[in-house]
């Protein structure tokens, strides 16, 4: 278990360390992935290579080279082996046994040579002092002799010297042409500065604080130092546009002071003043500035805070494109007060008026980035569903630019989610590793009878609902369908991929969606997007529906599979469906040892059903038989047998495996009641008329009787008031159905109906346990005057040879008493058991009572379990609704009285 534990935990580090999303926002994904890596790392236990035996096949080798004269490959292998062992290891033996595995024909595809290849290249010689002297032989006159430091300097300094007497020479030359000229100095070209140019400058700055030139201590690096000395600084209007524009634009400024300490608030410096507005004034205009800037700070700063996923990128990228078209309206701003033409008043309420026109859907925009970055973690759609949100709030208070503003958003952002859609609705196509899509693969290994309805699904968040945004919550069954369908069409072979896959149907963006629409118009955004969106998916889906339904009727053959069915299973043509049962019915009179053999069934059904079938559809019969569960001769046995029919891949997802589980108990529900109908219709009663005693004549005929009204009267109600009529509904129904999941939500929901009132559902199993308990009840009665006619035939015979003799006449009249009495069933509901009883065998009551006695006991079972059925029929009946069950009690009740009478 330790072992096993370790494995697991090893196993989901390495899934973790691959995989690209998160396993507890898709934990089904992680799942799988888990089952496939667990599969692959299985603990194998595999043994260690054979170190003698590939020791073995080296000396076989060698041995072989040199038998083949190729001893030099022999030697060559030899001497590589030596050096080998000489560095020993524990993977040595399988390394060899990989080369001998990789080996093809050396003998013939060897060349000795190319070993020289493997030779390293010969290391390069190091230069020695005999190599030099052997080039440049140190023999010149003078070489050895003493150096004297302190001589003239050498021919290097001297050609420096003469430079330097060339440059002084030239300078002489040159000076002498202006020897009447001041002589040239640094100062000489330092012109002299423009006092009243300098002071205009100084003052336009007007960050720079007034202070005495007497007192230069009193000047600091600090700007706001004048401020706490008491200090202030007079400003232009003109000056403070042109601070509160700079800081509006995300600039540095003197006027404005960024607080990082509280969450980088923006503040005025109490410095700077205008000195024809009230300081109060300017300041609280000056701070309704800040706010605005300190806003779009915030906004600005968005970049590179996303994650790097498509959706939240689309996003941040279309805030940087509103920002920069603020930007350029500030641009033209400035432009208008700083190269005015014509002139403009300057006007910093002006300017307040203007920018917070300008600045509103931002601050809208920057107060719903607030509340959606941190929920984007847990929902990666929230800034999709808070726009939305946002934007029908805003149609509906009237602020038409606000709307305008944020819906456009909306659509740019919406434009990425649209792409996997459009490629999914197109193509049948899945893009790797896309958590944010509502589309995942649930069982990619799944086959192809199951290819609708496990092989894909429909992602969901940890509280159930859709993983995607919830305005196309109710378009995701068509998006999801129409993909599917595309996948159909293309695994049948018939649908050809067109296009690119970032081609988008038709437009849905603002000007498509909301183009026409007024500020005062009535139809909300949300009607507005539901019906374009409905409008953009509608002519994918419906073409891929079409064509799919097209293909499963006409070329699937959907609706001749279903005739099929019903002759197969539900016994449309009665004619038909008793021509196969009476045809396995008399080989199980016949006691033949293989009746259930499926071959010989399978051919029988083939031949009988062939009449209504075509050649090809009836060769898809198939009969399967298994070994009876129960004892005696009882319905119960017949749900041994059951017939398949092979069904294509692409209608197993419209008629689903559970459903063909529902047709296999219908089947054999029809042929238990065929089964006793049968017994009942082949009774010979001449010997019934032969008894002496009038009543049980009487008897006998009136329990035939009851027992074919109740099997004609249930094999009525099942064939012509359920089968019948739920079949053609369901047909019909099927016509008109848009896509797969339609058909076989229709199909599922007409089974369920059979199912149901065919008496076959777990809630009616103590009415359905009582008709069968009635149908095995017919089954005896049957056997019973079977055997009370031989035994009649056997007495009469016995008298007619047998010499009169009251021994041997008393024990063949206990044994005939014996074996005229028959089990029956009890008197449970379940009718499963059998009560058997036999007669005394030293009873001397005559054969013909003992009959009777018998006969009497069925009626007695009769006479419980009819009206037992009727009543569940009509208290289920008044649960229901269902008129049907009340119908079959009103009949069942009907032959009741009509016997009693």
């Amino acid at each position: 278990m330790a072992q096993s534990a370790k494995i697991n935990a090893l196993t989901e580090e390495l899934i973790v360390s691959l995989i690209n999303f998160s396993p507890a926002t898709n934990t089904q994904a992680f799942k799988h992935a888990k089952d496939l890596a667990t599969r692959g790392l299985r603990a194998y236990h595999y043994a260690r290579t054979n170190q003698f035996d590939v020791q073995t096949k080296l000396d076989g080798l060698d041995e072989k080279f040199r038998v083949l004269n190729r001893d030099d490959l022999a030697d060559a292998l030899l001497i590589r082996l030596k050096e080998l062992y000489k560095f020993p290891s524990k993977w040595t033996p399988e390394s060899l046994s990989l080369l001998l595995q990789l080996s093809d024909r050396p003998v013939e595809k060897s060349n000795i040579e190319d070993l020289d290849l493997l030779k390293p290249p010969d290391p390069a010689q190091s230069l020695t002092w005999a190599d030099i002297i052997a080039e440049d032989p140190l023999d010149e006159e003078g070489i050895w002799e003493n150096i004297d430091y302190a001589a003239e300097s050498s021919e290097g300094e001297e050609s420096y010297e003469s430079q330097d007497l060339q440059t002084s020479s030239d300078t002489a030359l040159t000076s002498s042409v202006y020897e009447d000229d001041v002589p040239i100095n640094a100062a000489s070209f330092v012109e002299t500065a423009d006092a009243i140019g300098l002071s205009e400058i100084q003052e336009a700055q007007f960050w720079r604080p007034r202070v005495e030139p007497k007192k230069p201590d009193s000047h600091s690096a600090d700007t706001d130092m004048p401020s706490r000395t008491g200090q202030t600084s007079g400003i232009t209007e003109l000056q403070a546009i042109r601070e509160v524009l700079f800081m509006i634009a995300g600039l540095p400024t003197s006027l404005f002071i960024i607080d990082d300490r509280n969450g980088k608030q923006i503040r005025t410096r109490k410095m700077f003043v205008l000195s024809h507005a009230i300081p109060q004034t300017m300041s609280s205009l000056l701070s309704d500035f800040g706010r605005i800037g300190q806003e779009l700070t915030f906004l600005r700063e968005l970049a590179g805070k996303l994650p790097p996923i498509a959706l939240f990128q689309t996003f941040e990228a279309a805030v940087m494109t509103r920002l920069s078209d603020f930007d350029q309206r500030l641009a033209k701003l400035q432009a208008q007060y700083f190269a005015p033409n014509p002139a403009v008043s300057v006007s910093l309420l002006e300017v307040y008026h203007e920018v917070q026109k300008a600045v509103k859907p931002l601050i809208h925009l920057a107060k719903l980035v607030v509340e959606i970055l941190p929920s984007l973690e847990a929902n990666p759609f929230f800034h999709l569903e808070t726009l939305f949100d946002q934007a029908i709030l805003a149609q509906m208070i009237g602020e038409q630019e606000v709307f305008e503003f944020l819906a456009r958003i909306f659509f740019d952002c919406l434009q990425t989610y649209l792409k996997p859609i459009s490629r999914w609705m197109e193509f049948g196509e899945l893009v790797e590793d896309d958590e944010t899509f509502f589309v995942g693969i649930k069982d990619k290994s799944s086959d192809a009878a199951s290819l609708w309805h496990d092989q894909f699904t429909l992602r969901r968040n940890t509280s159930g609902a859709l993983h995607a945004p919830k305005f196309l919550r109710p378009a995701a069954s068509k998006i999801f369908n129409t993909g599917k369908s595309i996948i159909f069409l293309s695994k049948l072979g018939i649908h050809q991929t067109t296009g690119s896959p970032d081609k988008i149907t038709s437009r849905l963006d603002y000007e498509a969606v909301c183009g026409t629409a007024s500020p005062f118009d009535l139809e909300p955004f949300s009607e507005l997007f539901d019906s374009a969106f409905e409008s953009w998916i509608k002519g994918s889906y419906s073409l891929a529906s079409m064509v799919l339904r097209e293909q499963l009727f006409s070329e699937c053959g959907l609706y001749r599979i279903l005739e099929a069915f019903k002759h197969i299973y539900l016994a449309a043509d009665g004619s038909l469906f008793q021509d196969f049962a009476n045809s396995m019915f008399e080989r199980m009179d016949r006691r033949s040892v293989g009746w259930n053999d499926r071959f010989v069934l399978t051919e029988l059904a083939q031949g009988v059903f062939s009449a209504v079938l075509d050649h090809g559809d009836a060769q898809k019969l198939v009969v399967r038989t298994s070994t009876p569960k129960h004892l005696g001769r009882t319905v119960k046995n017949l749900t041994a047998v059951s017939i398949d029919y092979v069904m294509p891949w692409s209608i197993t997802n419209v008629i689903q495996r559970p459903s063909l589980q529902t047709y296999q108990r219908m089947f054999s529900f029809l042929l238990q009641i065929y089964r006793t109908k049968y017994l009942l219709q082949n009774i010979d009663w001449n010997t019934a008329k032969s008894l002496s005693d009038q009543s049980v004549i009487k008897l006998s005929f009136k329990l035939r009787y009851r027992l074919i009204w109740f099997t004609d009267t249930l094999r009525s109600y099942l064939t012509e008031t359920v089968i019948a009529p739920f079949t053609a509904e369901m047909t019909n129904k099927l016509g008109s159905a848009d896509d797969i999941d339609a058909m076989a939500e229709i199909h599922t929901k007409y089974i369920s109906r059979l199912q149901a009132q065919c008496l076959l559902s777990k809630n009616l199993s103590p009415i359905n346990q009582a008709i069968i308990s009635l149908l095995d009840l017919g089954v005896l009665f049957s056997d019973m005057l079977l055997q009370n006619s031989r035994k009649n035939t056997d007495s009469f015979m016995a008298q007619l040879n047998t010499p009169r003799g009251k021994g041997k006449t008393r024990r063949h009249s206990a044994h005939n008493r014996r074996r005229s009495v028959m089990s029956l069933p009890e008197s449970s509901s379940d009718g499963d058991e059998e009560d058997d009883y036999d007669a005394d065998a030293e009873s001397t009551t005559s054969h013909e009572a003992t009959f009777a006695d018998s006969l009497s006991r069925i009626q007695e079972q009769i006479d419980r379990l009819v009206p037992f059925i009727a009543a569940g029929l009509r208290g289920v009946s008044r649960a229901g609704g269902e008129a049907c069950w009340e119908m079959l009690a009103d009949r069942l009740d009907w032959q009741t009285g009509r016997n009693h009478t």
